[in-house]
């Protein structure tokens, strides 16, 4: 080794070597002060606190989210079962006189599965046993086999389609909601009184018109709401019933994506033409769309703030995991380690609690989510009394739904959050004093 450009009074020094940034050293210090030590057994108590607060509070929140987006893709899915994607009706305020003309345009717009002109008002409807209010919506067969939440194999529970629409003006045979048939005692083949305000037109003003129809078959939508009001008729004899002669109150257009309708608004107006106006199913809904719309706003608030407060359980364990550990760092300091390795060794500490919490939290959500159905029956049974009542909540089980971007945004916040949480004491624990930690010693 070459010394000659050394003068004798320099001292040749070794530079100190230096850990990596999250290298190996890092890691397996920030590993062992999650631990207990004879100096401080508290400190795996709290890291388990802060594992079981992180856990808890994500699993809570999937499920909940997974709940509430259930109870909107199944309201959202009743509600466009049973009502028009978009609706034409005259901008007069009056009967279509060319609804089938109309229709048929529609139909040629691309993205439009089927435009069907439909009769539609409230009636109130009896038997011997039973009275209550109905909605009743004369469509033709063919349409009444497309709504596949009236008449598919999973929703026509009694009786058939058969002899519907057949006969003198569309036949007397009618098809109604289970809910309604329980609240008229009424069967497949039972004689219903329809009564209507909208009758024959006489000098002295409008009479109602009564007239009894059997029911054919017997459908159940999942939605209590709905399945205490529905009845569908053959169309030419609501025509007949409600006097609208040879008019339709609109036009029921069905599409391929109704998330997309507003998309789709100019050109089927286009299509109708001047002498029309219509609604999308928002706007038709538009209390339920609302609530839907803030509620899921006000989910992401409240997820917020409870990731908060359990990134607070890792900040807190963290703070006292520093006291606990200040000779600790003073002997790390005096061996060359530097305020950003010390720094760094607390953070990964919380975000080892807070990925682990997380993992573990997303798991058991997932779990409880996909079982939740099985559950509140268990409870229900074990507990005596019907913790989801239909006629509270809507529907016959309880929904659930998960959704990827839904567990991706819980993830996210909840290890976004907790790292935030850990830099103030990993900062703290960087600025510390080796003499002062060490003068008690």
């Amino acid at each position: 080794m070459d010394l000659s450009g050394v003068s004798e009074t320099e001292e040749i020094k070794p530079s100190p070597t230096r850990a990596k940034p999250f290298g190996a050293f890092e890691w397996m210090v920030a590993r062992r002060y999650l631990g207990a030590t004879r100096s401080g057994s508290g400190i795996s108590l709290i890291s388990i606190i802060a594992f079981i607060g992180i856990t808890l509070a994500v699993m809570v929140l999937i499920i909940v989210m997974s709940v509430m987006q259930g109870f909107r893709a199944k309201l959202i899915e009743s509600l466009l079962g049973v009502n028009p994607h978009f609706q034409i009706t005259s901008s007069f305020g009056t009967p279509l006189t060319d609804a089938e003309k109309t229709a048929e345009a529609v139909r040629q717009v691309p993205g439009v599965i089927s435009a069907t002109p439909t009769v539609a008002s409230f009636s109130y409807a009896s038997t011997a046993n039973g009275e209550g209010a109905a909605f009743v919506q004369g469509v033709p067969l063919k349409a009444l086999k497309e709504l596949d939440f009236i008449t598919g194999p999973d929703h026509l529970v009694a009786g058939s389609l058969d002899g519907y629409g057949e006969g003198k003006f569309g036949g007397k045979k009618i098809i109604i909601s289970s809910g309604l048939a329980t609240k008229l005692y009424a069967g497949v083949g039972s004689q219903v009184r329809l009564i209507s305000a909208q009758g024959a037109e006489t000098p002295f003003g409008t009479t109602p018109r009564s007239k009894f129809y059997e029911v054919g078959a017997i459908f159940h939508i999942g939605n209590s709401q709905f399945d205490e009001l529905f009845v569908f008729m053959p169309f030419e004899q609501a025509q007949l019933f409600f006097n609208r002669r040879d008019g339709a109150d609109f036009i029921d257009v069905r599409v391929e994506n109704p998330e997309q309708i507003d998309d789709m608004v100019e050109d089927i107006m286009l299509a109708a033409g001047p002498g029309h106006a219509g609604l999308t199913w928002q706007q038709l809904n538009a209390a339920y769309y609302n609530a839907l719309q803030v509620e899921r706003g006000m989910m992401r608030v409240i997820v917020s703030f409870i990731m908060l407060v359990a990134s607070m359980l890792i900040a807190m364990g963290l703070i006292m995991m520093v006291k606990d550990k200040m000779s600790d760092i003073a002997i790390l300091k005096t061996m060359g380690t530097t305020n950003g390795s010390v720094m760094r060794i607390f953070f990964l500490s919380g975000a080892l609690v807070s990925v682990a919490g997380t993992i573990t939290g997303v798991v058991l959500g997932a779990l409880f989510s996909l079982n939740i159905g099985a559950i509140e029956k268990f409870l229900s049974k074990r507990l005596g009394i019907d913790l989801f009542s239909a006629e509270i909540y809507l529907f016959d089980e309880m929904p659930a739904q998960m959704q990827i971007s839904e567990i991706m945004f819980v993830v996210v916040m909840a290890i976004t959050l907790s790292c935030i949480a850990t830099l103030y004491p990993a900062w703290r624990a960087s600025r510390l004093d080796p003499v002062e930690a060490l003068r008690y010693e």
